[in-house]
């Protein structure tokens, strides 16, 4: 037991690690020899009296700026011919086109063109036809609010309307009348 103790206050002076003392009681169990080095970290070290491989050293080339001589020198040994870009079918015109179809459509790909739908003719109503149906139009809203007891509210709006469209009637009238009667004096002069 004195021998135990005794080894366990050496290892304890020598300050080795939980890994080396582990190494060393292991081997002395087994009853073998002692390990002549043991690695402080771990086992997957492998052995400390392995050296790692030294990195190799790089070799630093000159950096810095060329002499002028120097550069001259090399743009004159130079046989290569310089860079040409290929020439280009590059139209700016057609590509912004194509670019703002893709906008507007989301496709630069040209849309089918609509069918012309057929242009519905409609006969002209007359001016004087459209301001008696606007007319009509007021006396029959004027009629509707008195039937809900608010024509008072609108009348004087609606006859100042009603006003108005009669006095267009009566201009449209007079220069009618103002044809006929020249074109009645053509037919006169032409028999």
């Amino acid at each position: 037991k004195q021998w135990y103790q005794r080894r366990v206050r050496v290892m304890k002076e020598s300050k080795l690690t939980n890994f080396q003392q582990r190494v060393i009681k292991d081997s002395m169990k087994g009853g073998g020899t002692l390990p002549t080095r043991v690695n402080p970290a771990h086992s997957e070290d492998g052995p400390s009296y392995v050296k790692k491989k030294k990195k190799p050293m790089v070799v630093q080339r000159p950096s810095g700026l060329k002499k002028r001589e120097t550069i001259e020198q090399e743009i004159a040994e130079d046989d290569t011919e310089p860079y040409k870009p290929a020439p280009s079918k590059y139209n700016s015109a057609k590509e912004k086109e194509r670019l703002t179809d893709i906008l507007v459509f989301g496709t630069d790909k040209p849309l089918p063109k609509p069918k012309p739908q057929p242009v519905v003719t409609r006969p002209v109503k007359d001016r004087f036809d459209e301001i008696q149906d606007e007319i009509n139009e007021r006396r029959e809203f004027l009629k509707e609010m008195e039937s809900l007891g608010q024509a008072e509210q609108y009348r004087k709006q609606i006859e100042t309307e009603i006003s108005q469209y009669i006095r267009e009637m009566e201009v449209i009238d007079k220069k009618r009348n103002a044809e006929l009667n020249k074109m009645k004096e053509m037919k006169e002069t032409q028999s």
